[in-house]
């Protein structure tokens, strides 16, 4: 049992100096020590164990004392590389991330989402495609995130429901890893999850100790993470705000209630009820009728907004956060849009939740893709074992 723990204690601290490395290199041994608390043989032993594992590279050197000159250590950019998905109803999107968290590429494909099996398939072509017009080996590759919208068992790899796509009790990781084949693993995640790791990790560094991010677009949606930690609940089904009923005699929803609050907000509802008017195919139309002073469009938009910001406040008064990050079609397609919601949610402030601090997400069309490579890159250094 001894012999176990010092096990354990030794992988924990050479996955802590490498992180140390991740966020502070170029750094010396010596600075190693002193930041870690441990001695500068035990800083050497580790740094080490992560050149020989080839994670890690040395480059110049600094003066230390007595006019010593030590080594600086950094990441190897491209050690591991991490492969970020987003799925939407008719595109994807596809990231490779480095190990420092730079994307190496991205690109976006115009794809109706139908089957799981086309899906995947059409996702595998993209990857391959991507990697041989970058370049980038396969051997090197140490997983792909996928961040797609419904309810998610991630430690499955299931979709338990997707009412944008229709799917339901789906092993979607096990067709992506049978298509792909890359011979690394698969995660998949509910896409606001997703984006919530790449606002928490990349825009605020981790420094808050609550965050809410909200998600309108095709569905509304949102996430809190806490001290770095997702709050996910029973099933992975925290955060679904947008099937809270509002009114029990409302519009029919995909998830089968009516009057959830998403049919005030998502795109595909308020493409329905412009479309009473006119012919409508988008939430971009929308706002251009709203912009030449079409009232049916001004009403439409002013309902979302009014309905943005009631979610917004809830959220604040049920979560208590320190930061409110707003995301998705809704709120970043057009800054007027985006200016009035931000003015309506300091009106609506009480004494009571008045110190919490709102903003527009700063990932924006990168943040699910992102969020996703992170997550495998961050399993990746969990699971990780070394010799």
């Amino acid at each position: 049992m001894k012999i176990k723990d010092q096990e354990f204690i030794k992988k924990e601290n050479i996955g802590t100096v490498l992180n140390l490395i991740l966020k502070e290199g170029p750094i010396s041994r010596a600075k190693i020590a002193e930041k870690m608390a441990m001695s500068f043989t035990s800083a050497s032993r580790i740094a080490a164990s992560l050149l020989e594992s080839n994670l890690i590279e040395k480059i110049g050197y600094t003066n230390e004392g007595s006019g010593r000159k030590a080594s600086l250590l950094r990441p190897k950019r491209n050690a591991v590389i991490s492969v970020g998905v987003e799925m939407d109803k008719d595109k994807i999107r596809i990231a490779f991330m480095d190990f420092i968290g730079g994307l190496i590429a991205m690109e976006e494909f115009n794809f109706i989402v139908t089957t799981p099996e086309e899906a995947a398939k059409f996702i595998s072509n993209c990857i391959y495609f991507i990697m041989e017009e970058n370049l980038i080996p396969s051997q090197q590759i140490v997983g792909m995130g996928v961040g797609l919208p419904g309810l998610i068992d991630p430690e499955k790899g299931e979709v338990l429901l997707s009412a944008q796509f229709g799917w339901e009790e789906i092993p979607f990781r096990q067709i992506l890893e049978q298509e792909t084949k890359l011979s690394a693993p698969v995660y998949i995640d509910n896409e606001l999850k997703m984006k919530a790791i790449a606002e928490n990790e990349l825009i605020l560094d981790g420094k808050e100790k609550s965050m809410v991010l909200v998600g309108f677009g095709s569905g509304v949606g949102s996430v809190l993470v806490s001290n770095g930690e997702i709050y996910r609940g029973k099933d992975n089904f925290s955060g679904e705000i947008g099937h809270t009923i509002v009114d029990p005699n409302g519009v029919y929803c995909t998830c089968g209630n009516f009057g959830c609050l998403q049919t005030y907000i998502a795109e595909q509802f308020l493409v329905v009820e412009a479309s009473k008017v006119k012919p409508i195919k988008s939430l971009n139309e929308i706002i251009n009728e709203m912009e030449k002073g079409e009232q049916w469009a001004i009403r439409i938009i002013d309902r979302a907004i009014l309905y943005t910001v009631i979610t917004i406040n809830n959220l604040v008064n049920i979560h208590n956060p320190d930061i409110v990050v707003i995301s998705g079609k809704f709120v970043e397609i057009n800054h007027q849009i985006r200016n009035r919601i931000i003015e309506r949610c300091k009106e609506e402030m009480t004494n009571y939740n008045r110190q919490y601090h709102l903003y527009t997400t700063e990932t924006g069309s990168k943040g699910v893709v992102s969020g996703a490579a992170l997550k495998v890159k961050n399993y990746f250094l969990e699971n990780k074992i070394f010799n």
